[in-house]
C-alpha cells in the first residue's frame, strides 16, 4: 500500500512539473531570425527636421526618429534603444507623424522611456491602409538591421483603429517580433491558437463601449489577451468612442498610467 501511494505520488509530481515547464515555455519569447532583404535595404532618404523620411523599392515608406546622439552614430550596438513603431488608422498617412510619432519624440518621454530614449519609426501604410503583415515584419526588421542602435528584441508596436487591428494581427503572424502591443479601438479578432502563440508578448488594449461596431469585434480579443498574456492590461471606456490610447491614460492599477505600464515592459 505504501508503495502504491508513493508511485502515485511520483506520477502527480512528475504531472505538476511537467505542467510547469510547459507553461513557462508558452510565456518564453522565442527569439526572431531577421531577414536581411535587399529591396528593404537602400531606401531614397531625405531629412525633415528630427526625422528621417525614407521611400522603399517596395512601395513602402516611413519616418524614423533616432535620438541626437545616434543620428551620426547608428552603428553604436551599446546602445541597445527600444523602438516603438505606430501605426495610423484608415486614410490618415498625412497626420501619422503628428498625431502617433509626435508623442514619442516629445522630449519628456524620451527621458523617461529608456536612459539612452528610444527609436521611433512611424510606419505608413502603401494603400489607405495597412495590409500585408510579411512585407511589415520585414520593413521592421530591416530598419532595425539597418540601425545597429536598435534593440532588435526590445520592439513595441502602437496602433489606432485600422492600425490597432493591424498591429494585433503583425503580432500573430510574427509572434517574435514585439515585446509589446498597444492596441486602441482595434478590432482583431484572434483565434486561441493565435493566443497560445502570443502569451509571452505584453499587450495594452482600450475600447469603448459606445465604439460601435469596434467594440463588439475586439472585446474578445482585448479581454483574452489583457487577462491571458505577459504583463498586460486591458482597460474599458463607456463613452469616449473611437480614440487613441493616450500617454497619460489610467490602467485602473493605483495610479499606473500607460506610459507607466510602457517603460515597465520596455525595461523588463
Amino acid at each position: 500500500m505504501k508503495r502504491l501511494i508513493l508511485i502515485f505520488t511520483l506520477l502527480i509530481s512528475v504531472f505538476i512539473l511537467t505542467g510547469i515547464i510547459s507553461i513557462r515555455h508558452l510565456y518564453t519569447r522565442k527569439p526572431l531570425t531577421l531577414t536581411a532583404d535587399a529591396a528593404y535595404l537602400w531606401p531614397k532618404e531625405t531629412i525633415q527636421g528630427k526625422w528621417i523620411y525614407e521611400m522603399l523599392p517596395t512601395g513602402h515608406s516611413y519616418y524614423l526618429y533616432l535620438p541626437e546622439k545616434y543620428r551620426n552614430d547608428k552603428d553604436n550596438e551599446s546602445a541597445k534603444l527600444p523602438l516603438i513603431v505606430t501605426f495610423h488608422g484608415s486614410c490618415e498617412k498625412g497626420t501619422a507623424v503628428q498625431k502617433m510619432g509626435s508623442r514619442f519624440v516629445a522630449p519628456e518621454f524620451q527621458k523617461k522611456i529608456y536612459p539612452e530614449g528610444a527609436a521611433v519609426l512611424v510606419a505608413l501604410s502603401r494603400l489607405d491602409y495597412f495590409t500585408d503583415t510579411h512585407s511589415m515584419s520585414l520593413l521592421i526588421q530591416n530598419v532595425a538591421l539597418k540601425n545597429k542602435c536598435i534593440d532588435k528584441t526590445n520592439i513595441i508596436g502602437y496602433g489606432f483603429s485600422q492600425g490597432a487591428k493591424y498591429v494585433v494581427e503583425l503580432a500573430c503572424a510574427e509572434p517574435g517580433l514585439f515585446k509589446g502591443v498597444i492596441s486602441g479601438s482595434g478590432f482583431y479578432q484572434i483565434s486561441y491558437k493565435e493566443l497560445l502563440s502570443v502569451l509571452p508578448v505584453s499587450f495594452y488594449f482600450a475600447l469603448s463601449e459606445n465604439d460601435s461596431g469596434i467594440f463588439e469585434q475586439g472585446v474578445k480579443t482585448a479581454r483574452l489577451c489583457g487577462q491571458w498574456c505577459h504583463n498586460s492590461r486591458y482597460v474599458q471606456y463607456q463613452t469616449r468612442y473611437h480614440f487613441w490610447i493616450e500617454l497619460h491614460d489610467k490602467t485602473g492599477i493605483k495610479d499606473e498610467t500607460m506610459e507607466d505600464w510602457l517603460v515597465s515592459v520596455v525595461n523588463e
